[in-house]
């Protein structure tokens, strides 16, 4: 909801200088040094403090911001999990540190100042071009601000894009330097490559049983046996204990009741839209898209993204809230692929194209019951569960071992022979029964002999316990029965090592003088190839490790390195390199040139960040950053 108005506010802090400022944190993040104290704040910033509100709003606008472009499939602990939280609270922090550090320089912004700059935003205007008190005061309570606590917010932000204009806006790229770096990047180098490959030698002689015998010695390390474990456990499982239970009718009808009803279908569309200041230009798109202009290309002439003009799975009522009856009703009216003529919402004059119609099924009472009686049988089994792990903590204290356990609490006491860490047996097949979930296993190989067995947990409610009978060591293998692994080791390896000689020799005769070219063609199934290439080719007429070494070599020098795909070797030989005598062409030089003064803003940046969070200092808590994200968890359950 209130795309627009996120879209339009997300395009003025694009065109701010604090972007590149975030965009550089971002590759340094914040020391772990700092990251302990201050108090029951988020985090205190010299003499500021971040609040545990101040950090809710920042969540709760990055949130929905990421749920808008998921359509709503990423969780706030999918967020959390995937430590999107760190970068979103080192942006809140650094914000303030600059505004901080602006502050203490007497940066300072006038209220003429800031009110041109607010009446400057496209997204706080009207279809007119107007300032609107209306819609800043809309995006400032979506922001979770009051009007004023959002003018002081805009007020702070000119203060710290003054201070970050300061310090990089006379950053000049020399044309000394950007020609250096075109000649190093543009340079070309021809080479000559021999490819030998070790898996089309075939004239190896068959070896005798005292070779395979001392070749297996010699790596005896790759026919060890892994060592096995015998084992019994007890497992105790949520599913297992769901089947043994029984639920009442009493108690299916006090769940449905406290639970949602049947529902019906409901249907939703995902959209594309255009919008426009007035209706002349939307007939005029319109008439655009009669005469078979496609939709795709109005999006890009508008100057937003299609990103940015897609909506995912709005309901009717949402669509209703968001664009109005009209805009509802036509959507909902168009067919998948078609699109709407031009309609007149609260924020402008709108064409939507409507990419996909879905339909829920509805939710009929059958499978509510269902539902109900399958939630009833599963809190039944964790309290059973529960129950019985208390009583086994009580046996384990008064000295019980499994097989009384198994016993007393009519549990099932199962056993496991010959299994190694990965839950196979010694025939290479996945052992019945024996759960493969890594804690258990770690345990059942971090335990020994005699080891009293403890109640472990296992995936999400489930509980195990297991002690060890017998370890059989890792062991060699007989050389009989890993004869026919040996044998095939031994001849890969010699055939390697006579692709290597064959690369030494090439190697040798071209440092006399004797052509690759020539060298190739006398060496069976040797491959030649001459390639002319520079530091940036993206062509992939090389590997990259070849590339590397093109790059590495002095003209008329080779080398001899291993083939990327393990098979053989390749004798690479660089024959010229050659500078550029060229400039770029200017729309090349200038990207280049920007691309160095955005590289020498960031470490500027990144630097000065560095200065102020040792000095200020910077202190975060992430015990008070925990209690956001459960208090909002909270909130939404």
């Amino acid at each position: 909801m209130l795309q627009f108005f996120r879209s339009g506010l997300t395009s003025y802090f694009a065109t701010a200088l604090l972007g590149l400022l975030i965009a550089s944190f971002a590759l340094w993040g914040i020391g772990g040094d700092i990251l302990g104290g201050a108090g029951n704040n988020v985090a205190q910033v010299g003499s500021e403090k971040v609040t545990v509100n101040d950090y809710a709003r920042e969540f709760q606008s990055k949130f929905s911001e990421i749920q808008q472009q998921s359509g709503g499939e990423v969780t706030r602990d999918m967020v959390i999990d995937r430590g999107l939280t760190r970068r979103w609270v080192a942006d809140l922090v650094q914000r303030e540190a600059f505004a901080h550090e602006a502050s203490e320089l007497h940066i300072r912004v006038t209220d003429a100042q800031l009110r041109d700059f607010i009446v400057g935003i496209e997204a706080f205007q009207d279809t007119f071009g107007e300032f609107s008190k209306e819609k800043f005061d809309s995006i400032a309570a979506y922001q979770g601000y009051k009007p004023t606590e959002f003018e002081e917010f805009l007020r702070r932000d000119l203060q710290r894009q003054a201070l970050v204009t300061s310090l990089v806006s006379s950053i000049r790229v020399p044309d000394a330097v950007e020609k250096t770096l075109t000649k190093y990047l543009m340079e070309e180098r021809k080479a000559e490559i021999v490819t030998i490959p070790s898996r089309t030698i075939t004239d190896i002689p068959a070896p005798d049983y005292e070779t395979l015998q001392a070749y297996y010695e010699e790596n005896s390390d790759n026919y060890m046996a892994p060592e096995y474990r015998d084992i019994r456990f007890i497992t105790m499982t949520a599913k297992e204990f769901a089947e043994q239970v029984t639920v009442t009718e009493e108690e299916i009808e006090q769940a449905l009741a406290a639970g949602p009803a049947a529902t019906e279908a409901s249907d939703t569309r995902d959209f594309e839209q255009l919008l426009f200041d007035d209706k002349e230009s939307a007939e005029k798109a319109y008439k655009d898209l009669e005469a078979g202009r496609s939709f795709a290309d109005l999006i890009v002439a508008s100057g937003t993204t299609a990103q940015d003009a897609a909506v995912a799975d709005n309901s009717f009522d949402d669509t209703v809230e968001i664009y109005g009856k009209e805009a509802a009703d036509a959507i909902f009216s168009a067919k998948e692929g078609r699109y709407t003529a031009p309609i007149e919402t609260a924020f402008g004059w709108r064409i939507f194209n409507v990419t996909k119609a879905s339909s829920t099924e509805a939710t009929d009472p059958e499978t509510l019951r269902a539902e109900a009686i399958e939630h009833l049988k599963t809190e039944k089994a964790l309290d059973l569960l529960y129950q019985k792990s208390e009583k086994i903590n009580d046996e384990l204290a008064a000295g019980a071992v499994l097989a009384d356990l198994a016993t007393a609490l009519k549990l099932d006491l199962k056993e496991a022979k010959n299994i190694d860490r990965s839950g196979y047996n010694t025939k290479g097949d996945l052992a019945r029964n024996v759960p493969t979930q890594p804690e258990f296993l770690a345990k059942a190989f971090d335990s020994f002999v005699g080891d009293e067995p403890v109640l472990e947990e296992m995936g999400e409610g489930d509980y195990f316990l297991l002690e060890v009978e017998s370890i059989q060591p890792r062991a060699l293998r007989p050389f009989e029965e890993v004869k026919t692994s040996v044998l095939d080791m031994w001849k890969a390896d010699t055939r390697k090592k006579l692709a290597q000689e064959l690369a030494n020799d090439i190697l040798a005769k071209a440092q006399e003088g004797v052509p690759l070219a020539d060298l190739a063609k006398t060496t069976e199934n040797a491959a030649f190839n001459a390639v002319t290439t520079t530091r940036i080719d993206q062509t992939g007429q090389v590997a990259r490790d070849i590339q590397a070494s093109i790059f590495e070599l002095e003209v008329g020098h080779a080398k001899i390195q291993p083939a990327i795909d393990g098979n053989g070797f390749v004798l690479v030989k660089l024959m010229s390199r050659t500078l550029p005598q060229k400039d770029l062409p200017l729309a090349q030089s200038t990207q280049l040139k920007n691309s160095l003064a955005q590289e020498y803003q960031q470490r500027i940046l990144t630097s000065y960040w560095k200065h102020l969070e040792t000095t200020l200092p910077v202190i975060i808590n992430q015990r008070a950053i925990a209690a956001v994200h459960n208090q909002l968890a909270s909130r939404e359950q």
